[in-house]
């Protein structure tokens, strides 16, 4: 029988260490995924800030454009009424 009491405390410190082992791979991978997430926040982050950006700049040339239109609209009216009095003086 003292072999049986000497093998207690042998697996008593297997087992403690089989669950170290495990508790330490448990938090590793804690640590992992938390790191995994916060990169995926930031580069969605940046994505959003680019997004931003690009949209921001569409709305600028959006706005030049139809006032570049109305001004070009201005302009061909402008040169139907000349046109049209070139047209009726003719007559």
């Amino acid at each position: 029988m003292p072999s049986q009491e000497m093998n207690k405390p042998l697996l008593s410190v297997v087992l403690q260490s089989v669950q170290l082992v495990v508790l330490v791979i448990g938090v590793g991978g804690l640590f992992l995924a938390i790191g995994r997430r916060d990169a995926t926040l930031d580069m969605n982050g940046a994505q959003i800030s680019e997004l931003r950006s690009i949209c921001s700049d569409l709305a600028k040339i959006t706005g030049q454009l139809s006032i570049s239109d109305g001004s070009q609209i201005a302009r061909l009216e402008a040169i139907d009424q000349r046109l049209t009095r070139l047209e009726t003086r003719r007559q």
